[in-house]
């Protein structure tokens, strides 16, 4: 029996023994094993002209782009950049009727020294382009006022196309006249297209949904060579521009409103949505009389104020209801009242001059396009 007990306890040891070893092997193995690490979390990159709209998840840090209001002279100097794009020599801003988007003529050379031409409809607030097309063949002289048309002048100038943009930039028609064409601008409401004789002092007025002729407009008279004649923001009116003189014909009877004269180049001008004032800027800087922008009773002719400046306003709009005055001041985005000429904002941002720009169809937004190759977005909040 002792025996027999020996062996017992040997063999216990034995077994003890060995699952002391096991258990040793297997924590040293568990603390060889390489340590795991969540992986790093990246961001995919952006284009670095570009800032993204506010599309985040709910849990990120970035606030949330505060909705709309319409922009007046209480909040004007409350305006904001919320979102830029690049863009390659913008000529033209125009927004769509809803808002919601907004129309960008181009013009540039490619690396062959070959003009291109193109119109982009970029989507608010994201300012990611909709529809694109380009050209060699033809400059954008204008686009209608609900995106879905361009008008075209062919490089030869004999002949203006209308590009339905919201057809696969398909041809609408082609008006084949017996002239060399100026410029083409459409109406406000997009039904006419006003087309400047490069060569005469007259203006043809077509239809856009069929190229016929509704009527012809002449009497313009001056000694300076025609800049440009059409359409602006008011469907009453075409404005004639000739060096420093500007004059406005109804195109219903043909009437002559008086003559707006200037003591040196106009370089700006636009008009109320009513008709009812014209503001317009001058080419001077840095000389006697300093530069300004007047503003003007269409039908009278009569000065209603002058905005003095501390250098020209390359490009003007009005506000929707016409009670505020945007300007392109050298690189700044200002905002005037109308009734009292008071200075309600100067907005910096723009690294170079801006060139171009527009209030939209809501009076919401401003859009502004400078030499910096950049489109900027404004928007007031309360």
């Amino acid at each position: 029996m002792r025996i027999n007990g020996m062996k017992i306890i040997k063999h216990f040891k034995k077994g003890f023994i060995h699952l002391i070893s096991l258990t040793v092997i297997v924590l040293l193995a568990a603390c060889s094993l390489p340590e795991v690490t969540p992986p790093v979390q990246t961001t995919a990159p952006t284009e670095p002209s570009f800032i993204l709209p506010s599309t985040e998840s709910p849990s990120s840090t970035v606030p949330p782009i505060p909705l709309p209001v319409e922009i007046t002279n209480k909040n004007a100097s409350l305006l904001t950049m919320i979102n830029r794009a690049p863009v390659n020599s913008a000529q033209q801003l125009k927004w769509v009727n809803d808002s919601l988007s907004l129309a960008v003529s181009t013009q540039s050379t490619d690396a062959s020294g070959n003009q291109l031409f193109g119109v982009s409809i970029l989507a608010i607030p994201n300012l990611t382009p909709v529809s694109i097309m380009s050209t060699k063949d033809a400059r954008v002289s204008d686009i209608s006022s609900n995106g879905k048309l361009a008008a075209l002048v062919s490089i030869d100038m004999k002949s203006i196309s209308l590009i339905d943009l919201a057809a696969g930039n398909s041809v609408k028609l082609t008006i084949s006249p017996d002239f060399l064409v100026g410029n083409a601008t459409f109406s406000p409401d997009g039904a006419t297209l006003a087309v400047a004789i490069a060569d005469q002092w007259a203006v043809v007025l077509y239809s856009t949904a069929d190229g016929s002729v509704i009527n012809n407009l002449s009497g313009f008279e001056t000694a300076a060579p025609i800049y440009n004649a059409g359409f602006t923001q008011s469907p009453q009116w075409i404005v004639w521009h000739a060096r420093a003189t500007l004059q406005l014909q109804e195109i219903v009877d043909g009437n002559f409103a008086p003559t707006l004269d200037h003591q040196d180049f106009v370089t700006a001008y636009a008009m109320t949505r009513d008709g009812s004032m014209l503001a317009s800027n001058v080419s001077t800087a840095g000389v006697d009389p300093a530069p300004a922008v007047t503003l003007w009773d269409a039908a009278g002719g009569n000065v209603l104020r002058t905005f003095g400046l501390t250098e020209p306003a390359l490009c003007l709009d009005f506000s929707p209801n016409g009670t505020l005055l945007a300007m392109g001041v050298g690189s700044a985005l200002q905002i005037w009242d109308v009734t009292s000429g008071a200075l309600l904002a100067s907005l910096d941002g723009h690294s170079g001059q801006i060139t171009a720009l527009s209030f939209s169809a809501d009076g919401k937004f401003i859009a502004t396009a400078g030499n910096d190759n950049q489109i900027f977005l404004w928007q007031a909040s309360e």
